[in-house]
């Protein structure tokens, strides 16, 4: 398991039981039984309302009829409100709607103001491609058109003529006619259109499209909007700064030089709710604060034109009964009436609105209280005998109430307490659960300190317990751990806490004399009666025998889960040292895990920095010297520490899940490698060693042919190393991935052979190439002694057809031995250390011309 990850693996599928307990005893951990708590809690609880039923009942009664007479008045003045509080939330809506959509249309006009204000050589396509990005019909209702209409001196008329020339509003060419010049705040000049967009209105394009070809003369760019029916909107507007609204019907008038307004399109343009909207535009970065600062900054004016049918409408959406009247005040002006919308009421309520961003703007909500259903009184009179037969049922019902109530006070006792207790407990041993555990420890904790008491903490893990497991399936796990909590219970005192954490982990939580023995004692007492053998009764009887594994922390700590960490850590010293002991805890094994959770954070940090490398080490053929192989080897270029040796993280390493990603690149960049050397005219193989969490892995199978497949390198050139001991884990799965790597066409090499302890049998199932003996056993040569075993395991190697490789030789006696013996091939530091590939190839040339000189 690994210690530094900190998660548990699951051990088992848990069936809820419940141990027998006999009345007055106490339950297993301490705890005590849940009849005992139930007997007394119904004694504390025994029903005292029944003397007193009758003045409940009595007190019903007036209670019922007061509230009776109260209900049917509350119900009259509730139903007669409902109409004005609907009037009222639908002047509300109406507010907010309208608010909204005029607070919209002037942001766009603001929009347009700044555009023009910010860009004077804006074009008249500009602007239209502008407006059409902001989608003005979903967003800005009742848009039509919008110009700019620019302030030209005399002096400054043939420039402006210049630039609309080039630059029509509308397309239009201006008229042949010069403007009728006009002073305009005691100057001489113009107010002429410079540009114009429009946005037609789905179903009124036919009157638009008369409109402009009425107002084509009009927006020119020669008729000069002083000297028309505009000048007193513009002139209010430039000299209060703000905007002015007119409806348009008012300012239709014939303009010195133009043609006549047609009746027709006068009696339409009657009957149509449209608007304008003059904003000023002023040149620097912000309008001036006084008139005559205004004066003479102004620029011009943008003009907006809208339909007021189209903001209304979205008001009388929800509002289908209101009747609307929109306005605009001038300051000091009545009301000019905008448009009107919404059937005509009778008996309606009408309110006057404002908007609080501009409070010229009026509206005029006329609506009808609607009433639902029978009047009010009709309804009062149901309350009444509604609320009378209530009381009535409700005496009824009291006796039947008081009757049960001990009966259901009970059962909700006993059901509260049941549930208390399985959120406490463990379902499958009822012992304390994890949550109870961690309470107990801090009352431990607690009452150390204050008596000045010792306290100890035993951390059992069992050994083994997935072996049960897969031998006697779950249920039989079940049962063992079942018979663990029974006699982990009876080992300890009843002031003791027994608890189960998950799994197979069990806790005992002590204090005082029981720790007077000692805790080593103690935890050999706790491994005693776990050894004894246990008889399981499910399904076949099943004599079992198992062991543990017990972790020690004694003492105070700041928290309970400091507690419980140091003895879970020095568990798992007790599993590094061959299991069924106890190691107690001390300081520096936490330092260990964490400067091992240091450098597994070292390690990921390395993997994306690309802080690893390869360097490959020979094999020579012992026969004739030839160098035909190499060994792929990890190593860790550290920012601070120069090359690591793989002993300083080989092992982290491998026992997190961050080997998966490293094993695939090391198989990548080995074939790559290998592949490039064969490119070059040396044929070489390559062998990778592979983890055992790789191996646990399909994945690892598809990381081959990928790394086959990505270099074009044939499978019998790229031998997988694994080592003997990782036979032993789960033989079956181990076989299965070994076969379907052979099955690529790669070689498969038992690494460290020798050392494991595999049997002839095991060696049998697996499709081995290659063993590669321990360099354990290569370096005890000596002269004749130590080569029995050495001589045993390469003749080990012949009978099986395998081929045979000895790590480690670094002196000429082993070499000397080792061909004599017959071995295939070696490698060591007597060949050569690993090297970079660079300096490999070096070694190949020179190996080649020394075996072709002999």
């Amino acid at each position: 398991m690994d210690l530094l990850s900190r998660l548990r693996r699951p051990k088992a599928r848990y069936r809820r039981w419940r141990p027998s307990v006999q009345p007055g005893a106490p339950s297993p951990g301490g705890e005590e039984g849940i009849p005992e708590r139930r007997a007394r809690d119904g004694a504390d609880h025994l029903p005292s309302q029944r003397r007193g039923w009758r003045v409940v009942v009595a007190a019903v009664l007036v209670t019922g009829l007061t509230a009776s007479v109260l209900s049917a008045s509350a119900w009259y003045s509730y139903v007669n409100s409902l109409r004005h509080q609907a009037v009222a939330s639908a002047v509300g809506n109406v507010r907010s709607i309208l608010g909204t959509s005029l607070e919209r249309d002037n942001d766009l006009l603001a929009t347009v103001n700044a555009v023009v204000a910010t860009h004077p050589d804006v074009t008249n396509r500009d602007l239209s491609t502008i407006l059409a990005r902001l989608d003005l019909s979903q967003d800005y209702p009742g848009g039509i058109a919008f110009t700019y209409i620019e302030r030209v001196s005399s002096a400054g008329l043939a420039k402006f003529e210049a630039v609309t020339q080039r630059d029509p509003p509308l397309g239009v060419a201006p008229a042949s006619s010069a403007p009728i010049a006009r002073s305009f705040n005691n100057q001489s000049g113009y107010c002429l259109t410079r540009l114009v967009a429009l946005e037609f209105l789905a179903g009124q394009e036919t009157i638009e499209q008369m409109l402009l070809t009425w107002t084509a003369p009009y927006l020119s760019g020669r008729f000069n909007f002083c000297s028309s029916s505009f000048e007193d909107l513009l002139y209010a507007s430039a000299a209060t700064g703000k905007s002015t609204v007119s409806p348009i019907i008012t300012l239709l008038r014939a303009a010195p030089g133009l043609p006549a307004i047609p009746r027709t399109l006068h009696a339409i343009v009657a009957q149509l709710p449209i608007f304008i909207e003059i904003s000023p535009v002023y040149t620097g970065p912000r309008p001036p604060t006084t008139a005559q600062g205004r004066a003479q900054a102004l620029a011009g004016w943008t003009m907006g034109v809208f339909n007021a049918t189209d903001i209304l409408d979205l008001a009388l959406a929800n509002e289908k009964d209101a009747s609307l009247e929109l306005a605009y005040a001038q300051p000091g002006a009545k009301p000019a009436v905008l448009a009107r919308a919404g059937p005509p009421q009778s008996g309606a309520l009408t309110k006057d609105l404002t908007l609080p961003a501009d409070p010229g703007w009026v509206v005029d909500v006329a609506l009808s209280p609607q009433a639902s259903g029978y009047s009010p009184a009709v309804q009062a009179g149901a309350v009444l005998l509604g609320a009378l037969a209530f009381t009535v049922l409700l005496v009824v019902l009291l006796n039947l109430l008081i009757a049960s109530r001990r009966s259901a006070l009970e059962q909700v006792e006993e059901r509260t307490a049941e549930l208390r207790h399985q959120a406490l407990h463990d379902a499958l041993t009822d012992l304390p659960n994890r949550i109870l555990v961690d309470q107990k420890a801090r009352e431990l904790l607690s009452q150390a300190r204050g008596e000045d008491l010792p306290i100890a903490v035993f951390f059992i893990d069992l050994d083994d317990f997935k072996k049960v497991n897969d031998t006697l399936g779950h249920s039989g796990g079940d049962e063992l751990l079942r018979a663990v909590a029974a006699r982990l219970s009876a080992a300890v005192r009843a002031a003791d806490t027994v608890g189960r954490l998950g799994g197979d982990e069990f806790v005992v939580l002590s204090q005082g004399s029981f720790l007077a023995d000692g805790l080593d004692v103690v935890a050999e007492r706790l491994l005693a009666v776990l050894r004894e053998p246990f008889n399981l009764e499910g399904g076949a009887k099943v004599h079992l025998a198992t062991s543990a594994s017990i972790g020690i922390a004694a003492g105070l700590r700041d928290s309970p889960e400091e507690l419980l960490r140091d003895a879970d850590i020095a568990m798992y010293r007790a599993k590094a040292q061959g299991k069924n002991c106890y190691v107690v805890f001390e300081q520096e094994m936490h330092e260990v895990v964490k400067r091992q959770l240091v450098l597994e954070t070292e390690l990921a940090e390395a993997f994306a920095n690309q802080e690893f490398f390869l360097v490959y080490q020979p094999i020579i053929q012992l026969g004739s010297g030839l160098f035909k192989d190499v060994e792929a080897l990890l190593r860790w270029r550290h920012p601070t520490r120069g090359v690591l040796a793989p002993a300083e993280f080989i092992p982290v390493l491998e026992s997190s899940d961050l080997i998966i990603d490293v094993g695939r690149f090391v198989l990548t960049e080995a074939c790559r490698q290998a592949k490039a050397w064969h490119d070059l005219g040396h044929p070489m193989g390559v062998s990778v060693n592979v983890a055992a969490r790789q191996l646990h892995y399909d994945v690892l199978i598809d990381h081959v042919r990928e790394a086959l497949g990505a270099v074009g390198l044939d499978p019998g050139h790229l031998t997988i190393e694994v080592t003997e001991s990782m036979l032993m884990i789960d033989s079956n799965v181990t076989a299965q991935r070994l076969l379907a790597l052979s099955n690529l066409g790669v070689r498969i090499a038992i690494d460290d052979f020798g050392t494991g302890y595999a049997s002839l049998s095991y060696l049998r199932e697996f499709p081995a190439d290659i063993l590669k003996i321990d360099r354990s056993f290569v370096s005890h040569l000596s002269g004749t002694t130590g080569t029995n075993f050495l001589d045993a395991l390469i003749h080990l190697g012949k009978t099986l057809g395998l081929l045979t490789i000895a790590e480690g030789i670094e002196e000429g006696s082993q070499l000397n031995h080792l061909k004599h013996q017959g071995c295939d091939e070696g490698q060591g530091f007597l060949f050569s250390k690993p090297l970079p590939a660079e300096e490999v190839e070096q070694l190949i040339l020179r190996s080649s011309s020394l075996v072709g000189a002999r």
